[in-house]
């Protein structure tokens, strides 16, 4: 067992096997983003069917992790670390022998109850091995692996896809995992005293699956059939009724699955806020530009990758640089600076065409992403530490499913919003390509909107001084 007075260079072993491990699987949240119009064309799906490849996958990511505090309790560290090795393992194989659709899906959804309990173990991990004036870097380097992974993902997914086969997006999978296997045997270790008397209320978990689920999916069939009707509308309506239950349950419980109290702090829920907004920044884009670069340029998926590589490099330069910008000048000056980036960065996205120079979308994309680097895990840092150290684990937990979430349901109400865009200029004697350009720039309008909304919130933070 290691603990915040073990030698630093064991603490830093350990801590780089976990983001080795997050890196893996972070990477995998983007990795079908280009793979999209080749789900369309090679099982004949719809686009918002297809889609649940990444909605479905951020989703049950973002459900998992209110079990992140339980499991951090209750099990040893390097137990839970080689256990979900195994069954990201497991949903990597599964996909990768898949022959339709729906078992590719069930692979990227095991593949997601995996990653969505990984963040929060290492982010766990650090708040108790390093004291606070000493978290803001090392949550910069997480912060790295949580952006640059699902940044890099669109590129090397759309390189495997035209070189490889769809397949292989799982099957590159398999044997880094198992090595990330052998090293962990090694280099993992257990960080906290385990509480056998740690138990699980599976009625919330059941409230949360169902609510968040049956959310995502009356988003998604709204998009697919292009307008409100009496079954999805019902089905939006009732997910949100079993959240207000879910919520409700939360506050009565004694050891409740989301720990509410985390809520009644005025910095962490306006710092969970804006952390969520940058997720919804990144994700959302991630998924909509390139299938703007492929469906509306034509170009390839791994050429639409090379598009978001510029941003990848420049928001794996950035994470570390805002951690430490963080711990010297606090939070307010560093977000008012992200979100004002991803404004400017966002604004040329909603004038795309399908003439569009390509330099200008990938120079907009990168110069947009270096804002969400700026302000993603600072405002998340800030908000844990604005709570007392026996609700860290808790915070974490409230904080990571608020942003998953939101990024999961953000990215389902572009995609609506790109059907509805669509389907308006239907009519109107257009080419196809023209029609899904309008969708796409209604959708890059509401990204906008989103980081607009982020800037105004921002200047309720608290100063550094403060």
């Amino acid at each position: 067992m290691i603990t915040i007075d073990t030698p630093n260079k064991q603490k830093v072993k350990m801590v780089a096997v976990l983001i080795f491990g997050a890196f893996i699987m972070m990477l995998t949240e983007t990795f079908f983003n280009n793979a999209l119009p080749t789900i369309i064309n090679q099982y004949s799906v719809s686009q918002s069917i297809a889609q649940w490849v990444s909605t479905g996958y951020q989703l049950v990511t973002g459900l998992m992790i209110p079990l992140s505090a339980w499991f951090f309790h209750r099990f040893n560290t390097k137990h839970t670390f080689i256990s979900l090795l195994l069954i990201f393992l497991l949903g990597s194989a599964c996909g990768f022998l898949a022959s339709n659709f729906w078992l590719l899906l069930l692979g990227r959804l095991i593949q997601a109850i995996a990653a969505g309990a990984m963040i929060p173990l290492i982010q766990n991990v650090v708040l108790v091995l390093y004291p606070q004036e000493k978290r803001g870097f090392i949550m910069g380097i997480i912060g790295l692996v949580i952006a640059f992974g699902p940044a890099l993902g669109p590129t090397v997914g759309g390189w495997i896809i035209d070189n490889l086969g769809l397949k292989w997006l799982f099957g590159i999978l398999i044997p880094l995992t198992i090595i990330l296997l052998v090293i962990s045997l090694f280099n993992a270790k257990n960080v906290n005293k385990i509480d056998r008397t740690q138990r699980v209320d599976w009625l919330s978990v059941v409230e949360s699956c169902l609510g968040f689920g049956a959310l995502l999916y009356g988003f998604s069939d709204i998009g697919n059939m292009g307008t409100i009707n009496f079954t999805n509308g019902f089905i939006t309506i009732m997910g949100l009724v079993v959240l207000v239950f879910f919520c409700w349950r939360q506050l009565k419980l004694e050891k409740p699955l989301v720990n509410l109290s985390v809520f009644r702090n005025y910095t962490f829920n306006l710092t969970t806020i804006l952390s969520a907004i940058s997720n919804i920044a990144l994700l959302s884009v991630e998924l909509v530009l390139p299938l703007y670069l492929q469906r509306v340029h034509g170009l390839s998926a791994f050429q639409a990758g090379l598009m978001l590589l510029p941003g990848a490099i420049l928001e794996g330069i950035t994470g570390p640089i805002a951690g430490r910008l963080y711990d010297k000048f606090g939070i307010k000056k560093l977000s008012l600076i992200g979100y004002a980036i991803i404004i400017l960065g966002t604004m040329p996205m909603i004038f795309f065409t399908p003439e569009t120079n390509l330099l200008l979308v990938a120079g907009a994309y990168a110069f947009r992403i270096i804002g969400i680097a700026t302000v993603m895990m600072p405002t998340f840092t800030e908000g844990l530490n604005a709570l007392p150290i026996d609700l860290y684990v808790h915070g974490n937990a409230a904080a990571s499913t608020a942003r998953q979430i939101a990024g999961s349901l953000g990215t389902a109400v572009l995609m609506m919003i790109i059907a509805f865009g669509s389907k308006h200029v239907a009519g109107n004697n257009l080419l196809q390509a023209e029609q899904l350009n309008y969708g796409y720039r209604y959708a890059f309008l509401a990204s906008f909107i989103f980081a607009l909304i982020g800037f105004v919130l921002s200047f309720w933070l608290k100063s550094k001084q403060q």
